[in-house]
């Protein structure tokens, strides 16, 4: 009888895949300081932090930039108390995110090479597939010509 000449051999990221779940920057440890950049990163981050630095601005321009406004004595036109507030909150929040992009960056790198990982034992399983059924067509092949035979071989003795 013939048997189809092939061996699976099964990538060995598929089986360490199964006990560890992907990477997530919980997972990371970066201590408190990291925790706390990489929460104020992506808070700042959003279209809300932008919505709300836009109302505040707004704001202090309506009640600083007339003459009946109760910020008008602190900070009247060009607004320079204003532009302080704003470079101060640029400067402390620049290095805050800088330590918050450090952390996510990091989680982020881990989910590219598990990614990576992932394809390339795909690809294995994909070219053990062809090999698989490469294997197969031969035995088929084999079948095929055999039965040739064996109906060459009846029409030979019926004839």
């Amino acid at each position: 009888m013939a048997v189809i000449e092939f061996v699976h051999h099964p990538h060995p990221h598929t089986e360490q895949r199964k006990l560890q779940p992907p990477p997530k920057v919980a997972d990371q440890h970066v201590g408190f300081n990291g925790r706390v950049g990489a929460a104020i990163t992506r808070r700042v981050g959003t279209m809300w932090a932008v919505y709300l630095a836009f109302v505040f601005m707004v704001a202090w321009m309506v009640l600083a930039g007339f003459a009946w406004g109760p910020l008008h004595h602190i900070d009247p036109y060009p607004f320079a108390f204003l532009l302080f507030l704003g470079n101060i909150v640029q400067l402390l929040l620049m290095f805050v995110i800088m330590v918050g992009q450090q952390v996510l960056g990091a989680a982020s790198d881990k989910r590219a090479v598990v990614t990576y990982q992932d394809a390339e034992a795909i690809l294995h399983e994909c070219l053990q597939m062809q090999e698989h059924l490469t294997a197969q067509d031969r035995a088929l092949g084999r079948v095929l010509h055999r039965l040739e035979q064996l109906e060459t071989n009846m029409r030979n003795s019926a004839g």
